[in-house]
């Protein structure tokens, strides 16, 4: 089936919608790596199994967010390009592989199950019944490592920064028509 030609207005507004997600999807990566600087300890062996568990729900969700631009939706527009920043953003050979290491740490860890990746073990904890009788349980343990550490979140946390105040400004200057978005006066 053929997929409807778009208007060229239809196309803009597409492109900017989607831009405006890649914005929220970079804001909230960056807001998940302001957590894991503030809250780990990085001496993983001093947290609780609980804290360990909810910075890995951070880590996962700064790498998801960060991921989220770069992948195919079902939708109007094309996946988030560099190239919508314009020439003023590029991106150093460090920050360059820190985009590369967070989308390969989505595609093989945290949106897609690798086996290869995984820090799981399991273990049987056996319980004596009496009688000769004893119960097993099959426990699933681990998965809470972090696969950053502390220089590699500083310097995600700095790149993410700097990506979020580029999308920003790419979100303002974008020539979609804005016809029909609610006006909200601001007093001064």
């Amino acid at each position: 089936m053929n997929k409807p030609q778009l208007t060229p207005e239809q196309h803009l507004k597409g492109q900017h919608h989607r831009l405006m997600m890649s914005a929220l999807d970079f804001r909230h990566a960056l807001s998940a790596a302001t957590f894991l600087m503030q809250d780990v300890d990085w001496e993983i062996g001093r947290c609780t199994q609980e804290d360990r568990r909810r910075f890995k729900c951070y880590e996962t969700s700064m790498v998801v967010s960060y991921g989220r631009p770069f992948s195919t939706a079902r939708g109007m527009a094309a996946p988030f390009n560099w190239k919508h920043l314009g020439r003023e953003f590029a991106m150093s050979a460090g920050e360059t592989s820190l985009h590369e290491m967070l989308l390969e740490a989505r595609n093989k860890t945290y949106a897609h199950s690798d086996g290869d990746h995984s820090d799981i073990t399991a273990a049987i904890w056996r319980t004596d019944l009496g009688e000769g009788r004893t119960f097993d349980f099959l426990s699933v343990e681990g998965g809470e490592l972090l696969l950053f550490d502390q220089a590699q979140v500083r310097a995600i946390h700095a790149f993410l920064w700097r990506v979020r105040n580029h999308v920003d400004r790419a979100v303002q200057r974008h020539p979609a028509p804005r016809d029909g978005l609610p006006v909200h006066l601001i007093e001064v």
